[in-house]
């Protein structure tokens, strides 16, 4: 082991635990440090005052801070464009500059000439506003744009002129990310307000809203029965006689509007891992405010993507009876019949479909977007029959994403990157059968990219299932035990990519390993690939995470105490659980804004719609998978456990930072190791975007922490 300071042990802020048990499902359910859950709380203020001066004091002494931070610096500093929306002949989308804090919204004429219509940096120098969601009209004279401030995750929308920029409707607030549905024109939108991240204190339910523009927002009807019932199946389209509100209103809402204003859509979902149900309404047989809804309950049971084509017909990207998806077609005049237009694939999962129905085509097309192994390919389908037709051309094998296009044409547009291209955006001309790379006027600098090795590692869990790793090195380094860094999430169905990363290239360069574990309870392979992780299989994916931790040491890639851990979020309590299992697989273990306390998870932040993913504390069988891999109450006195670092943003409305406070008192008291626990705290931040600076700041102090006590040094040369 390697000493923090010639003093050893160092010496933590005091917080003496409690005695406060919960009984819960007929056990007793200690919680020593519940006093830490208020924040407010003078003894609270001064521990965590305590623990940032211990944190900045060590963080001192880590001589890799500054190299790390301008390795990512130079690492993504580079022009970033979305795929373009196109509306009404001009091309919506967000530009990030080489230097700039945050992204911007961007729009550019048929010419390729490019303006830009809301900077969030002009509209607060400050830094703290951020760019949600945005969503132009299709005749391209309005767009809806969501603004945030902090960490808060409930939007203002406002609505702005193309033509200007100029703001001339709005603000309407309490809306969670997400786009509006405009009526077929500038005149009129559907919006939610509530579900997570909106209504004042981030808890409110969705609901379904019309807003005309020039009105007040006070004014602004609900639309009844847009969401389906939260208390069994739904069978009824009366809008009067059911309102979607039977158990008070879901989660989370979403809405789409077909391109000719008439078929309005809406999918509802209770929790944020369960299936979704999907209503439609024909607007031509009711009214805006009161539309005539109808169920498709042929696809309840599954998470179904819908989309309304020029033909009449609704296009469905489902899992529902296939994992890794299919797409249905359905009439909406008899839609408890679908009909499968392209089916499971064995292998590859379907993640998106653009339609190219521009009448000049010979035929009609479907561009279907897979993945294998978290590499992409888009292939061409008869938009009638589902017939394959061939692939799109692409720049290579890497991660294909945000395929985008133009309502009525044969344009198609998607991101592209790999572990050493930035993601750039690519054209797809179906006239011409060509990809290209498209760029409004500026072209990106590319970074200085090292010379890296990308290889693949495969490895058997404790159940005999296989967990692929991907692995990014020096390239002068092809074999041989190296400082190791291993990342993995493991949750919501969120599959580990191998893109382009800027935290992995830095520490290669500067001479380590970086490895990306792709666990159960990810997206990896399919929604079976995500169940087999979630709720009572939440031990398969630490089992996993734990196995390619250990594959790592048995084959020599890593030295015997140069392996650590981390996550963000979900993965955070990944490699909480793991660390507390198996705390002497690791050397250093750095988890940020992450549940850790999962017998009262759901009590905080975003937690009551996360027990369709968890379980709940409210049923003893569930609680019982909880406390079995619950990283708060698996801390053992007496343990040397590896160096951690807890990362906390203050105004997390997702993942209270009481998560990370308890956790770490917890451990700077039972720990016998002279490595430090430590708490990281970042006041003004919430868990989604933030501005540049900080978020360099932050890997840069993740990535010291994790070479201070794995033994990387800064290398020569490295960039």
């Amino acid at each position: 082991m390697m000493p923090i300071d010639p003093a050893g042990r160092p010496e933590y802020p005091s917080f003496a635990p409690g005695d406060t048990v919960d009984r819960l499902g007929g056990r007793d359910v200690p919680d020593p440090y519940r006093a830490l859950e208020d924040a407010d709380a003078p003894a609270t203020r001064e521990w965590s005052a305590g623990q940032r001066r211990l944190f900045d004091r060590l963080r001192d002494g880590w001589p890799t801070v500054e190299a790390f931070r301008a390795a990512m610096t130079r690492l993504t500093a580079f022009e970033h464009l979305t795929p373009p929306r196109p509306a009404g002949g001009l091309a919506f989308f967000t530009v990030r500059g080489p230097s700039d804090e945050h992204p911007a919204l961007a729009v550019a004429d048929p010419s390729g000439s490019r303006r830009i219509l809301f900077d969030p940096h002009r509209h607060d120098p400050t830094g703290r506003t951020v760019l949600g969601g945005w969503t132009p009209d299709p005749t391209g004279t309005l767009v809806a744009v969501q603004t945030a401030e902090g960490g808060a995750e409930a939007y203002t929308l406002h609505v702005l002129e193309v033509a200007t920029g100029r703001t001339v409707d709005g603000p309407i607030t309490g809306c969670p990310y997400g786009d509006v549905a405009w009526s077929g024109g500038p005149e009129a939108f559907y919006h939610v307000r509530g579900g997570p991240g909106g209504g004042a204190d981030g808890t409110g339910g969705a609901r379904l809203y019309l807003h005309r523009i020039g009105e007040h927002p006070t004014a602004d009807t609900e639309v009844p029965g847009a969401a389906a019932p939260t208390d069994g199946p739904d069978h009824g389209h009366d809008a009067d006689a059911d309102t979607g509100d039977d158990d008070g209103p879901p989660a989370e809402l979403d809405v789409l509007l077909g391109a000719d204003g008439r078929l309005l859509v809406t999918a509802t979902a209770d929790g944020l891992s369960s299936g979704n149900r999907i209503r439609i309404a024909d607007l031509a047989l009711g009214t805006p405010e009161k539309p005539d809804w109808r169920p498709l309950t042929s696809l309840d049971g599954g998470w179904s993507s819908p989309w309304p084509t020029a033909d009449g017909l609704l296009h469905v990207l489902t899992d529902l009876d296939a994992d890794r998806g299919r797409i249905l077609v359905l009439d909406p005049a008899a839609p408890e019949r679908p009909r499968t237009l392209v089916p499971e694939h064995e292998h590859e999962v379907l993640e998106s479909f653009a339609v190219l129905d521009d009448p000049a085509l010979p035929v009609p097309l479907l561009l279907v977007l897979r993945s294998a192994g978290g590499r992409g390919r888009i292939t061409r389908h008869d938009l009638r029959t589902g017939a394959p037709l061939g692939a799109v051309p692409l720049p290579g094998t890497g991660v294909v994403t945000d395929l985008t296009f133009r309502q009525g044409g044969h344009e198609a547009w998607f991101g592209y990157s790999d572990p050493t291209t930035p993601e750039t955006v690519h054209h797809y001309d179906a006239r011409r059968g060509t990809t290209a790379v498209w760029q409004a006027p500026g072209t990106p600098d590319v970074p200085d990219i090292p010379a890296v090795l990308v290889s693949e590692l495969r490895c058997a869990s404790a159940d005999g299932t296989e967990v692929t790793v991907l692995l990014t090195r020096p390239a002068d380094r092809p074999t041989g035990p190296l400082p190791t860094v291993l990342q993995g999430y493991g949750a919501f169905g969120e599959p580990q990519v191998a893109d382009y990363y800027a935290a992995a290239l830095a520490w290669a360069a500067q001479g380590g390993q970086f490895a990306v574990a792709r666990v159960r309870g990810g997206g990896e392979h399919g929604e079976g690939w995500h169940r087999a992780g979630m709720r009572e299989h939440k031990q398969n994916g630490v089992d996993d995470f734990l196995a390619a931790a250990r594959a790592l040491h048995d084959r020599g890639l890593c030295p015997p105490d140069g392996l650590g851990a981390f996550g963000q979020s979900a993965g955070g309590l990944l490699v909480g659980a793991a660390a507390t299992q198996c705390p002497g697989l690791f050397a250093a273990v750095a988890a940020t804004a992450a549940p850790l306390d999962m017998a009262r998870y759901e009590l905080s932040g975003y937690g009551p719609y996360w027990t369709d993913e968890f379980g709940t504390r409210e049923d003893p069988e569930e609680l019982g998978w909880l406390l079995g891999y619950s990283p708060y109450h698996r801390v053992t006195a007496g343990t040397a456990y590896p160096a951690v670092l807890l990362t906390a943003f203050e105004d997390d409305v997702r993942v209270d930072p009481l998560h990370a406070r308890k956790m770490c008192a917890a451990l700077q008291r039972a720990t016998s190791s002279d490595r430090p626990v430590l708490l990281r705290q970042e006041a003004g931040v919430g868990h989604g975007a933030r501005a540049r600076t900080g978020r360099l700041a932050y890997f840069a102090d993740v990535l010291a922490f994790q070479a201070e006590y794995l033994g990387l040094s800064v290398r020569a040369g490295g960039n």
